[in-house]
């Protein structure tokens, strides 16, 4: 699903049930979210590399530049982290093909 069809269920009230509920929260979140928190991400990594790399001599803005770098790596972890969980969330309670949401069970002894 993509940002433009998250839009559309969510202008159509199609949110019915637990399971819709689910699927729009973690599209939301899959195609807009934390895609758009990743590329703020490697931009403040990438203007943590210009301000090491540019600024030699000022020790100053190489330590800002250094701070980027650690808060960039350490937020896209976090991001790339929380992508996973996510889709983890989202494929333990729903299947691909329908829309029932799947609850865990022990498997049971014929």
């Amino acid at each position: 699903m993509n940002i433009i069809n998250v839009a559309e269920a969510a202008s159509s009230n199609s949110i019915t049930d637990l399971t819709s509920f689910i699927e729009f929260l973690s599209d939301i979140l899959a195609t807009g979210i934390i895609p758009l928190l990743v590329g703020l991400a490697v931009a403040a990594f990438i203007y943590g590399i210009i301000q090491y790399f540019l600024n030699p001599d000022n020790e100053e803005k190489k330590k800002a530049g250094k701070s980027y770098l650690l808060w960039g790596i350490i937020s896209l972890f976090i991001m790339v982290s929380f992508w996973g969980i996510v889709n983890i969330l989202k494929n333990t309670f729903t299947d691909g093909v329908s829309s029932e949401v799947r609850m865990p069970q022990i498997p049971q002894s014929d």
